[in-house]
């Protein structure tokens, strides 16, 4: 994804559709977090951009650390949520469904789009690349977000 932030999209309107089961704060963290390496990569010259946390097995471990951070700060992101009216489940169970979830749509969606990603590491290759344009996974995650404000706005406007 040439802009992090994109990511946000696909988690924000999961997150709202699911939210009974999958907690909000979790899945935008886990959503963009993923490219923290490849942040750090892109400003040092590492290379490849794309490495161990652009893995299934390196995002579900890094999934980890958000499910531990999100559950430690569920009293402070609930009192964010409430503010905004948003409904949410901070249960350990929804915290890591939301984790997880963010994770591996992170990974999915990325895997289309850059051949020098090993997804399915220890297994070698990007058998995914290319099946869908980068212009169908930019424009998922503009829908993404798009949608899912527009089910923000429609139950704030309920309530």
């Amino acid at each position: 994804m040439p802009f992090t932030p994109f990511h946000l999209g696909p988690g924000f309107l999961l997150g709202l559709i699911f939210r009974r089961w999958v907690n909000l704060a979790a899945i935008l963290v886990a959503s963009v977090i993923v490219d923290v390496r490849a942040t750090y990569c892109l400003f040092t010259g590492c290379y490849p951009l794309h490495g161990p946390l652009h893995t299934f097995l390196g995002a579900t471990i890094l999934s980890l650390a958000v499910i531990i951070g999100v559950y430690v700060f569920r009293d402070q992101l609930k009192r964010i949520s409430d503010f905004f009216k948003i409904e949410q489940d901070y249960s350990l169970q929804s915290i890591a469904i939301g984790s997880l979830l963010g994770v591996w749509v992170h990974i999915i969606l990325d895997t289309f789009l850059y051949p020098e990603m090993h997804p399915f590491w220890p297994v070698p290759g990007n058998p995914l690349v290319g099946i869908v344009g980068s212009n169908a996974v930019y424009g998922f995650c503009i829908a993404g977000f798009i949608i899912g404000g527009a089910i923000l706005l429609f139950k704030a406007i309920e309530k």
